[in-house]
């Protein structure tokens, strides 16, 4: 049975969590967590700043929705590359290799949602084990993408596609 949970209103600046979560790089804000959708999805708005963008990798219990809100991303997805732009979109289904890279000069802005919304605490565990400017270990990612249900499978996108 369902819950009722009150709507949640934030200002362009706010977010779930008490600070912004730092997501390889990228400045990452919920806007909606598990718990205000009552599990069914998560929203989150991330800043990716040039050469920013996550490893290859698959989720299992998640499907996952991009939406470009400002610059461009080049996409990876199931080893085929698309450059997408403000106001362009991917959807992508659980067990669909992907990753993506901002390669412009430009901070890109953007909304992934995920459903169900408990990948939201990923990100959260991944922020708390990440230090400034780096990258958590290999073991720690690897036992984070364990309890997930998530598979690195590559490094992140290194070299933009060829036209």
């Amino acid at each position: 049975m369902s819950t009722i949970t009150p709507p949640v209103i934030l200002a362009a600046n706010g977010g779930r969590t008490p600070a912004p979560l730092n997501i390889v790089g990228e400045k990452t804000l919920v806007k909606i967590a598990p718990e205000d959708s009552d599990g069914r999805y998560a929203v989150f708005h991330l800043e990716a700043p040039p050469m920013s963008g996550p490893p290859l990798h698959v989720h299992t219990r998640e499907d996952e929705f991009f939406y470009v809100l400002e610059g461009e991303l080049v996409f990876e997805v199931d080893g085929v590359c698309h450059t997408v732009h403000a106001g362009g979109s991917v959807g992508l289904l659980r067990g669909t290799p992907h990753r993506y890279q901002n390669f412009s000069e430009q901070t890109a802005r953007l909304l992934i949602v995920t459903t169900p919304g408990d990948f939201a605490h990923f990100f959260v565990e991944l922020s708390s084990i990440t230090p400034p400017g780096g990258l958590p270990s290999m073991e720690q990612l690897v036992s984070l993408d364990a309890r997930y249900g998530l598979t690195t499978l590559g490094p992140p996108l290194t070299t933009p596609p060829a036209p």
